[in-house]
């Protein structure tokens, strides 16, 4: 016989009477249970950072020079001038290929009374007769190009080139240019010359950027000997002097070859070929009373002293203004 008996069902036991728990006791809905919701709103896209400029126009006083625009080159703070960029594109907005994004003409105006940076160049989108600013050159690449952009400031002129603005909508507007690097630029600007390393002095480098093989060396082994390693293994790097010579016989004789030579001594001469090649730059710094020089490369081999020259790739490039 199960233990424990069980009440009669008409046997009920009176209810209990029910304590109220105290509200702090109370347990909390599954509502209730959770940390109220914080909604913190971002900026918007394109919204301007702190101390954004308004648009700032600047009327065109100068006239415009077009410079050599083989290179490309960024422009920062652009984040700073988004109000010039969308009056510029009219609110437009890029794509993401280089053919959709937005062309204009830029203008780099030279700073030198800047407080923060001497050398600084402010960027600015031709606009008609007037410009406005939409960001700098980086303070690197600002250093390279300001002295020739001052330069070209005092002649009374204001350097361009062509740039595309990228972005618009929700993504900041940005800007590029299309310009060639500061030699280039200094080329154009007839500050260098493309051939030249160096001239000081009365001497001019040419650039060592390709060699070139002197010929008739074999008629000046005693001068070379003087200067060529023992080991054949070696090189001897010397400075030539690059003069004229007549081409004494054979298919070009009468013709003009360049003489190359080691203080003063004939060490060989170019092909008519070579010499046609170089023979305007060669030409060109003699007249103005200087030496025409480069780098040479002497090695002793089976066949005896040879020499090499290093050259300027292309003598004649120039770039020019538009």
């Amino acid at each position: 016989m199960w233990p424990f008996s069980r009440k009669p069902r008409s046997e009920k036991s009176a209810p209990s009477a029910r304590v109220p728990e105290p509200s702090a006791l109370r347990p909390m809905s599954r509502q209730a249970r959770q940390p109220p919701i914080s909604i913190q709103w971002g900026k918007p896209a394109n919204t301007e950072p702190e101390g954004a400029e308004p648009a700032r126009f600047s009327p065109i006083t100068l006239s415009l020079l077009q410079l050599p625009a083989e290179g490309r080159v960024p422009v920062v703070g652009e984040s700073y001038y988004q109000q010039a960029l969308r009056f510029v594109t009219r609110g437009a907005t890029s794509g993401n290929t280089f053919d959709d994004h937005i062309p204009v003409t830029a203008a780099l105006v030279p700073e030198p009374y800047n407080p923060w940076d001497k050398t600084a160049v402010r960027i600015d989108v031709v606009l008609g007769q007037q410009s406005v600013k939409v960001g700098y050159l980086s303070r690197e690449l600002a250093r390279l190009y300001h002295a020739e952009l001052i330069k070209i400031l005092h002649s009374g002129r204001m350097g361009t080139c062509p740039g595309r603005i990228t972005g618009g909508g929700r993504k900041y507007y940005g800007i590029y240019l299309h310009l060639s690097d500061p030699r280039s630029l200094r080329i154009a600007n007839g500050s260098e010359h493309p051939a030249i390393a160096q001239e000081q002095d009365g001497v001019a480098i040419l650039h060592g950027e390709r060699t070139c093989a002197v010929t008739q060396g074999g008629k000046h082994q005693d001068v070379l000997q003087r200067y060529a390693p023992a080991d054949r293994q070696g090189r001897q790097s010397v400075t030539a002097s690059l003069h004229f010579c007549v081409i004494g016989s054979g298919k070009y004789r009468g013709k003009q070859a360049i003489e190359v030579r080691l203080r003063g001594r004939r060490i060989g001469q170019l092909t008519y070929a070579t010499t046609l090649r170089y023979r305007g730059i060669v030409q060109e710094i003699i007249d103005r009373g200087s030496t025409a020089t480069c780098q040479a490369s002497i090695r002793n081999t089976d066949k005896g002293i040879q020499v090499e020259l290093l050259m300027p790739s292309d003598p004649d490039h120039k770039p020019s203004f538009n």
